[in-house]
């Protein structure tokens, strides 16, 4: 029996299978959005071009198709298969030509909307199996990705190229593992073309693949073979692309220049885009977004994209040891995504197949395994566990104080805290909450013995505390991800790259003050850490007085001397969400970096002097020393304070608050929640502002756990 569970027939019976669920899941997601969505932007110029291309297929005279492609912007190979979705309907009035800024037009014909917006079900559902085939895991995480349902269920241009592209990466793996490349590369060409011909965004697939095929001929030492495979691969797509655009047949170089600069055009003067005013990073923000949260009319059953977002992070090291054309896939990407002027959501589906394959890694990495490893190794630890019960009962004289600190300080308000979030508490129940209407709602709520009660309005406005239960989570975790306010993605981004700044400052200049010869240290040391020891929220608003808008110093010598002044393009800051980010940073990186000076500076003096004197023997320069000594025996030293400072930064607070960015941390945005008589419009509401902070610990809590095991930092070091 336990020969015939394990044998190859019924491994590959359940493969099969675990593939055909997620296939039929997929569709059965993509079909239902296809029916119930709201019609979106651009839905009605792509299905007008699909009007146009279904009346020359109806006519039967196919030279018409090299006379349209409404919408030039986009080349029309997916057009025209709306078109052939469409061509047996019968015929209704043309949609009118509208101009980009126009609201989505809600009376489009039915027949054709649903038709057309099948057919973008089944290839995304084709897209789907494929990926299920590589690893059932992605295939699941691909199909519940509510981005991914929505835009290729919808009449967008994302289905077709994100089944091309996928093949074209397929088959140029499948040419490194096959006795005829060639042939697999004259596929991924073909595939290439087809791509470009559907929508020129997903080309850049095609760099990702140049890039791992350098790197793969590098190895092996053969780049001129590298540099003669990819000229004729190249030609080959350029080849098959203008084969699939019949629309630049008559005259190729006028058309196709008017279709590739148009977006140049577009990114930089379009209406709509100038209005949304996104930042670089709003990839980041869409990839922790879900459509879920724009309708929640049934059409999504839950917002799975921040939780598999965060799977994917954790995969990609497991990912690029699978196979790192994928990750390249992913960075390459977002690269260009960072750079590229319009940040449309859509967009983001170029990046649905990596995420998903890092999704199933991060997955397995993070929940599979362990749970693997436990079951294996549960008996053995058993025993080992069994002589340490003593040691505990010695140990619990001298725990115990700290215990109940822990508990008071620690324990109690995070608790309370989290029993304050499954209410609706707030500025108009406050009277009711200190009278004992606050623990009347969270007793009877927990013990069961107060029904949940739902809210019919926010903001909460009841007179007395009522038990609603977690229902206030999702729509808080909504509200920091909306593209709109990018609160989380904005904290984290934010976390990331003041702690770096500040990390790289004060390492550099705790290796210059350690050279040599440089005269009075001591008092470099104490300049250095004059800005930290200045209250946070005065120095805070010392920055604010710099960059105020309107009366600040940058400001006034602008007005006094002109916008050419060193800095002056500082000036404007608030209207541009880049030099936004780059103006907290500096204040930050101001406050901060003196923390790591000080780590560093004690971090070096633990290094034993013999390591440095081993690598002057060896005849190490200055880079081949600190990149092979300093840096390795310093990290260890350095992550705790990278830890605590990383910490300080998600959680800063005057800063932000001097500024008057009510919502640009999670600690601002609570306390403005939490406060009645601040400036934002949801003041009072004490429930909310629990959410948040318990959304804020438990994203803090992974951090940490996230970055120790990453680093190892909890192991210590013996030269310190």
């Amino acid at each position: 029996m336990n020969q015939f569970l394990s044998s190859p027939f019924l491994r590959r019976a359940g493969y099969l299978l675990a593939v055909l669920l997620v296939i039929l899941l997929g569709w059965n997601l993509r079909l239902n959005a296809a029916t119930y969505l709201p019609v979106d932007y651009d839905e009605d110029d792509y299905l007008r071009a699909a009007q146009e291309y279904a009346a020359v297929i109806r006519s039967g005279d196919m030279s018409g198709l090299m006379d349209y492609n409404y919408r030039t912007e986009h080349p029309p190979l997916l057009k025209i298969l709306y078109g052939w979705a469409i061509a047996g309907d019968p015929e209704v009035r043309l949609i009118p030509d509208r101009p980009t800024t126009a609201q989505p037009d809600a009376t489009l014909p039915r027949p054709h909307l649903i038709h057309a917006r099948t057919l973008g079900a089944v290839i995304g559902t084709l897209v789907v199996g494929i990926v299920a085939l590589i690893n059932p895991l992605a295939g699941f995480a691909l199909s519940i990705h509510t981005f991914n349902i929505k835009y290729v269920s919808q009449v967008m241009l994302e289905s077709l190229p994100s089944l091309t592209s996928l093949l074209m990466v397929l088959a140029y793996l499948r040419s490194k593992k096959s006795p005829r490349p060639a042939a697999w590369l004259a596929i991924s060409a073909v595939f290439l073309g087809l791509t470009a011909a559907s929508k020129y965004l997903y080309c850049v697939i095609g760099i990702a693949i140049l890039v791992d095929w350098f790197l793969e001929n590098r190895k092996t030492g053969k780049l001129l073979n590298w540099l003669t495979s990819v000229l004729p691969w190249g030609l080959l797509s350029i080849a098959i692309f203008f084969a699939a655009n019949p629309y630049l047949w008559p005259d190729p170089i006028n058309r196709l220049s008017e279709s590739v600069f148009y977006h140049a055009g577009y990114a930089s003067g379009a209406e709509e885009v100038q209005r949304a005013g996104y930042p670089f990073y709003q990839s980041l923000v869409h990839m922790f977004f879900s459509p879920y949260w724009w309708w929640q009319n049934g059409v999504f059953a839950f917002p799975y994209d921040p939780f598999l977002a965060i799977f994917a992070i954790l995969g990609l090291k497991g990912l690029w040891k699978k196979e790192r054309l994928y990750v390249l896939w992913m960075i390459v990407a977002l690269a260009f995504l960072f750079v590229w002027p319009t940040k449309w959501a859509q967009y983001n589906i170029i990046l649905s197949v990596p995420l998903a394959l890092s999704t199933a890694e991060g997955f397995m990495a993070l929940i599979v395994n362990p749970l693997k490893a436990w079951w294996v190794n549960r008996k053995d630890k058993a025993v080992l566990a069994a002589p340490q019960k003593n040691d505990l009962r010695r140990a619990w004289p001298w725990l115990v104080p700290g215990l109940i600190a822990f508990i008071i300080l620690t324990l109690f308000p995070l608790t309370f805290q989290f029993g304050v979030s499954l209410t609706d508490f707030s500025a108009a129940s406050i009277r009711d909450g200190l009278q004992g209407g606050l623990w009347r709602a969270i007793s009877g709520g927990l013990s069961g013995q107060a029904p949940a009660s739902i809210p019919t309005e926010f903001p909460y406005r009841a007179s007395e505390v009522n038990y609603i239960g977690p229902i206030n989570f999702i729509p808080a975790l909504g509200y920091l991800t909306l593209p709109e306010r990018d609160v989380l993605v904005f904290n984290v981004i934010w976390m990331v790259s003041s702690v770096l700044m500040q990390s790289a400052l004060g390492l550099g200049l705790a290796l210059l003050l350690r050279q040599r010869g440089v005269r009075l240290r001591k008092f470099w040391q104490a300049l250095f850490i004059v800005p930290w020891a200045i209250p946070e929220m005065i120095g805070a608003l010392m920055w604010w007085n710099i960059f105020q808008p309107n009366w600040g110093w940058l400001a006034l010598a602008a007005q006094q001397f002109g916008e050419n002044i060193p800095f002056g393009f500082f000036v404007g800051w608030e209207r541009s969400t880049d030099l936004r980010m780059l103006i907290f940073l500096i204040p930050g990186l101001w406050y901060g970096f003196p923390f790591m000076l000080m780590a560093a500076s004690a971090g070096l003096k633990m290094i034993p002097d013999e390591v440095y004197d081993a690598a002057a023997i060896d005849g190490a320069n200055q880079w081949q020393t600190f990149l092979r000594v300093t840096w390795p025996l310093l990290l260890p030293l350095l992550l705790p304070a990278i830890i605590v400072r990383g910490i300080f930064a998600f959680n800063q607070f005057y800063l932000f608050q001097a500024f008057y960015a009510l919502e640009a941390t999670l600690s601002t945005l609570s306390y403005n929640v939490f406060n009645s008589g601040g400036f934002h419009p949801y003041g009072g509401q004490f429930a909310i502002s629990s959410v948040i902070n318990v959304l804020n610990i438990l994203i803090l809590i992974g951090f940490v756990i996230l970055f120790n095991r990453w680093s190892k930092a909890g192991q210590g070091v013996t030269y310190a």
